[in-house]
Parts: structure tokens; C-alpha cells; sequence
């Protein structure tokens, strides 16, 4: 059985067939307003089925087209249409528990997609180095999602895991993904770390949290200590508590955490001291252009010195260029990633002949310093 096999179970594919598959929608206006706007917007054709006062029968043969056209007619009471599927299989009695908003239906049927990667495409997991930028050498690698529609669409991590929320599949998704970059992990050096992608908020939300990758790190027998958590969007995180629970046992393990996409120096050192990063990962919003851009410049300054007052070591994300790799040390990173040091691949990529060049050019200069290493000698001084 692979991964993603189980992401989709038959109430799931129930549920999204029904969209893929309907020849009709039922339209429900919640408001005289909207009822008025949907009028004007339809053109007053639809079919006489009147159900519970307001929700008209609308007969249409594209759905996705007619409803983007319809949510931009609506415009502000869009919010107060709703919209369910038809088939053949289901009364119109069924399709009124089955009523979403219309912007919701636009979201869930521009992600179908998804269900044709998931049922006859395939994953796959690309891998990025990230380089200690003392020794040139490969710290670790991020694992990156990949997914191939049946039509040869390649669909990069950026959509897969927003398609899988819209979805509602996001929980099991996520743990199918954890199972497939574990397997893909047997491509890298032994002693490597895996930077794997979290979503903290299915660790609030889930009771099971983290035991499913345990159970798989388990019976694949992949070091603990060389799994580091990317705590991904950690800055929309409502319950730090919580998810300080779900990684107690983890970190205990040996399992090591960085905060991922990190764009602001708010709330960092409250989620520093919750969680105990090993490493902090600014995203490449703030480190691109940031030769250029001396508001850039002064934010990584900030999360420079949140990240050393905790101990964390700081790196970089989304570095394309010499020029930004160097301010980025100047500022206090000690680690990077990013085309310009290596491009992602199936199997580990080695140094860019620009990074190399970078490193030779740097020889004899100060070393970054690793704000993580420097706890860790804090620790044992006694």
C-alpha cells in the first residue's frame, strides 16, 4: 500500500465526487439582499424547484466556470449564497445538509486536481541542502514534496498542502507526507539531518500528534536524533501551551525543532522560550534582496539577536545570491539554503560551482557563529 493511498477514504471520495459529477446545483439565498443579487447575477433563469422558501435549483454544465463567474457577480453577498451538488445518487432533500458558501464550492473545485494526483498520479520528495556556512559542508537536508498529475502537471509543495486543506484531507495528507519523505530519506548520508515540514496546528488539533511519524520512524528505523521539525507559519500559532505539549516527548527523543518561515521578530522569543529551537529559519521574504532593502537588513538584526539571546542557531532561507549570502553573515547567520547553493533534487545535491566560489573567496575571513553550539558550551560550563 503506498502513502497517500488511505488520504482518500470513501467518505472523503464521496464527498468530492459529488462536485466532480454533478449536473445541477441547489442555490439558496440566506437574505432578501442576496436573494435580489442573486437574481441580477443569474439573470432571473433557473429552473422552478422551489425548496424551504428561498433555495432555487440552478441547471448549469460547468460548474467551475459558472461559479467564479457567479461569486464575481455577487460580489459582497457572496457570503450569503450557498451552493450544493447533485448526482444522480442524491435527492434534493440531501443536498440541502450538503450547502457551503459559494466561495468555499469556488476553493473546492479549483482543487479536484488534487484527487486526480492523489488516485492516479504520483509523490515524490525532492531534498535541498542546507549548508553550514563555516565548513561548506551539508548541515541537513530539507525534504520538499513533489506530486505528478496523470496528464504529466508537476505540482509543487506551495499548492499541494493548501489543495489538502481545502479538501478537508489536510490531517491525513500531512501524515502520508511524513511516511514518504522518511522513505526518500534512505537517498541521503547517513549521518544528515531531515528538515521535515510540520504543520503546528494539526499538532494542536490532532490527539495523536506526533505518534504516527514516531510509529513510522520506529519501524523504518530512522534516528530520532536525525529528525529536525520544521514548525511551518509558527507566527499563527493561537496556543503555544499546546503545542509545547505536543512536542515534549519528541524533544525528549532527540528529535530537534526549528522554527520555519520566521518574518518577523514578534512573539520569537515567547516561542523561543516555549520551545526550545535548535534553529531559527528566516524566510526568504526577509534574506532576498536583502543587499538592497535596509529595512531587510534591520529585521534579520532583530531576529539576529532574539535567536542568540535564546541560543538558537539562525539560518538563512531562499538565498539567490553571493552578495545577499554575505550580509546574511555579516547579520549573524551561520547556515543557508537556496538556489544559490544548491538547486533541490531527488538525490542530495552537491555545492554550486557560485557557492563554492563564494566559500573560496571567504577563506581567512571571521566564521558565523552557531548560536545553538554556543548554548550547548553554556550548558556544560560548569
Amino acid at each position: 500500500m503506498k502513502p497517500f493511498d488511505g488520504v482518500l477514504d470513501g467518505r472523503a471520495l464521496g464527498r468530492l465526487d459529488r462536485w466532480r459529477k454533478a449536473r445541477a446545483l441547489f442555490v439558496r439565498a440566506d437574505s432578501p439582499q442576496s436573494e435580489r443579487a442573486l437574481a441580477e447575477a443569474l439573470e432571473h433563469r433557473w429552473s422552478r424547484a422551489q425548496i424551504y422558501g428561498r433555495t432555487r435549483r440552478v441547471l448549469v454544465e460547468k460548474i467551475a466556470p459558472f461559479l467564479t463567474d457567479l461569486e464575481q457577480k455577487l460580489g459582497s453577498a457572496a457570503g450569503q449564497v450557498r451552493v450544493s451538488p447533485e448526482d444522480e445518487r442524491q435527492t434534493k432533500w440531501d443536498a440541502i445538509g450538503n450547502l457551503m458558501p459559494v466561495s468555499v464550492a469556488c476553493r473546492q473545485l479549483r482543487c479536484l486536481w488534487l484527487v486526480d494526483v492523489l488516485r492516479q498520479g504520483e509523490m515524490s520528495v525532492e531534498f535541498q541542502p542546507i549548508f553550514d556556512l563555516r565548513s561548506g559542508e551539508a548541515l541537513g537536508f530539507e525534504g520538499l514534496l513533489r506530486g505528478r498529475s496523470p496528464d504529466g502537471t508537476r505540482h509543487l509543495a506551495e499548492a499541494l498542502f493548501p489543495a489538502a486543506l481545502v479538501l478537508g484531507v489536510e490531517e491525513s495528507f500531512e501524515r502520508a507526507s511524513w511516511t514518504i519523505m522518511l522513505q526518500a530519506a534512505r537517498r541521503l548520508p547517513a549521518d544528515s539531518l531531515l528538515f521535515l515540514n510540520v504543520n503546528p496546528q494539526l499538532l494542536i488539533r490532532s490527539d495523536s500528534g506526533l505518534a504516527g511519524l514516531g510509529v513510522e520512524a520506529e519501524r523504518m528505523e530512522f534516528p530520532y536524533a536525525r529528525l529536525a521539525l520544521d514548525l511551518v507559519e509558527i507566527e499563527r500559532v493561537e496556543s503555544l501551551e499546546k503545542l509545547s505539549a505536543a512536542l515534549g516527548v519528541p524533544q525528549d527523543l532527540g528529535v530537534s525543532i526549528a522554527l520555519d518561515d520566521v518574518k518577523s521578530s514578534y512573539g520569537l522569543l515567547q516561542y523561543c522560550a516555549g520551545l526550545t529551537p535548535r534553529w531559527v529559519k528566516v524566510d526568504s521574504e526577509i534574506t532576498r534582496g536583502i543587499t538592497r532593502d535596509p529595512q531587510r537588513r534591520a529585521i534579520l538584526q532583530l531576529l539576529s539577536q532574539v535567536a542568540r539571546d535564546s541560543g538558537a542557531g539562525l539560518i538563512a532561507e531562499g538565498v539567490e545570491s553571493g552578495e545577499d549570502l554575505g550580509v546574511c553573515v555579516e547579520e549573524g547567520v551561520f547556515a543557508a539554503q537556496g538556489y544559490f547553493l544548491a538547486r533541490p533534487a531527488e538525490d542530495p545535491a552537491a555545492p554550486s560551482p557560485e557557492f563554492r566560489a563564494w566559500l573560496d573567496a571567504r577563506k581567512g575571513a571571521p566564521l558565523p557563529v552557531d548560536g545553538a553550539a554556543s548554548r550547548r558550551e553554556r550548558d556544560v560550563d560548569f
